[in-house]
């Protein structure tokens, strides 16, 4: 006889009709964002995933069920105590090698092999360093843009896409793609899509099924990235790219990256490097221009700070509202919407016991909306950061405690770096009637991409009425 859910006496959302917790599971896949956003307010801050149900939704070790945890309470139980909070492998093919090595880098490590790791990694992203590739920034910048022109409509989403794929390039692996070449990075990205795809989940390995394509992928870029160390070795290691000091860095011990550790980490850094910040850019973008007036205050800082030029490193702390504007955006549509954490023994989160076993889902997009936190949560409001403070489990758009995410400074210096030059050479405005719905497999997207206008500066862009379900995202003025 199957026990209870140790969580049977938590209000939450009912389980679908003849489907069960199952069907709930199917719901959440389609728009994790629209199955989370209404539970804190209705069920408190430990929701369990189906009400009554036991199953797991994305972690195979979860043997007690799913819980969601909401508000800062939770959010700091879940980051800082990661001997307890353990981080989880992405799903896969487990009859595949290949996958298995490039989903066991430093987001799926625990406990003293992450903490490791983590010292290995850490010289790499050091600030001294992440300030070094502001030049490599700015060069692919402008060149990304060289050929856009006032008065053309341009999917921005699709044009993030290359442009930051490039920046991880070059700064990961000393490698300057060439225009229209199939880079390492899109094909990281079909096997991040294949794993959080549902119809990849069904144990079924044959010819032509969405599980063989991730298994077939999953080899080829589990080949391409040795073929990549190889031949940095063969170099000597030189270059100040990532996996230059990668190969060169010795912990106190004197040791260094296994092959298989510089290939599960080389995936998920590549991954993390490109996608976020590609996705901040784009929302960032469509923000500001519904937001004509506090775009055109960004431009005025910019234009007066910089004339026109990329900012130096120097500069960069100096825009102030630009720094507001970027911590806004990444507040309101967080690119790493939840989190999926196990806990490896029993635990407390909020208030609510939690046996080993349970499947522990947290959410930046549902802590950055706390009433009490950010008033009118929904609006679109950088002078808000002109006073506030947030704790790091208040506001975490990069995760926080120990295992925030590695790669944050980068991050953080590319958006203000690729939206200062941007944002002095066009104006945006949306191409009218454009539909903007989200679509959340791990990064928190525009579905059917974000067609704009480039307006030259001197030329007004208007705010156009927005249609699709980012409305419930975020208060628009039209």
């Amino acid at each position: 006889m199957k026990s209870a859910s140790p969580f049977a006496h938590l209000p939450g959302p009912e389980p679908m009709p003849v489907l069960g917790w199952r069907g709930n599971l199917v719901r959440f896949f389609r728009d994790p964002i629209g199955y989370m956003a209404p539970l804190p307010a209705a069920y408190g801050a430990v929701v369990p995933f189906a009400r009554g149900g036991s199953g797991a939704v994305l972690t195979r070790e979860a043997t007690q069920g799913s819980v969601f945890g909401f508000g800062p309470s939770a959010a700091q139980a879940v980051w800082s105590q990661t001997g307890t909070f353990h981080s989880t492998r992405v799903p896969g093919p487990k009859e595949s090698a290949p996958f298995h090595r490039l989903t066991s880098g430093l987001f799926s490590m625990n406990d003293d092999r992450h903490r490791q790791q983590r010292r290995l990694l850490q010289p790499a992203f050091h600030k001294t360093r992440v300030d070094s590739y502001l030049t490599t920034m700015v060069e692919l910048t402008e060149r990304a843009i060289r050929a856009w022109r006032p008065g053309e409509t341009r999917d921005l989403a699709s044009e993030m896409r290359p442009l930051t794929l490039a920046i991880a390039d070059k700064t990961l692996f000393g490698h300057d793609p060439s225009p229209g070449e199939l880079t390492l990075g899109e094909r990281i990205q079909e096997v991040v899509d294949l794993a959080m795809s549902l119809p990849a989940m069904v144990p079924l390995n044959l010819p032509f099924t969405p599980r063989r394509r991730l298994i077939d992928q999953s080899a080829r870029v589990d080949a391409d990235l040795r073929a990549v160390i190889e031949r940095k070795r063969a170099t000597g290691s030189t270059g100040d790219d990532v996996l230059a000091m990668l190969l060169a860095t010795r912990d106190e011990e004197g040791a260094t990256l296994t092959e298989d550790e510089l290939i599960g980490q080389l995936f998920v850094l590549f991954f993390a490097g490109h996608d976020t910040t590609r996705a901040a850019l784009t929302w960032t973008l469509f923000l500001l221009s519904a937001h004509p007036e506090i775009l055109g205050a960004v431009r005025e800082e910019l234009s007066s700070a910089l004339s026109g030029a990329a900012p130096t490193i120097e500069q960069v702390p100096r825009l102030a509202l630009l720094d507001r504007v970027v911590r806004e955006s990444l507040r309101l549509l967080p690119p790493a919407p939840y989190a999926v954490r196990i806990t490896a023994r029993p635990g407390e989160m909020a208030g609510v016991l939690l046996p080993a076993g349970t499947e522990v889902i947290v959410s930046p997009y549902c802590l950055h909306r706390e009433p009490d936190l950010y008033p009118e949560p929904q609006r679109f409001a950088p002078g808000r950061w002109e006073k506030l403070a947030p704790s790091p489990f208040e506001y975490a758009p990069f995760g926080a405690g120990p295992r925030m995410c590695i790669g944050a400074g980068f991050a953080a210096l590319e958006l203000r770096v690729v939206l200062a030059i941007l944002l002095q050479r066009f104006d945006f405005e949306l191409a009218e009637g454009a539909r903007i719905d989200r679509r959340t497999t791990v990064v928190l997207s525009p579905k059917h991409g974000m067609p704009m206008v480039l307006r030259s500066p001197g030329q007004k862009a208007k705010a156009v009425s927005v249609r699709g379900d980012v409305r419930e995202m975020v208060d628009l003025p039209i």
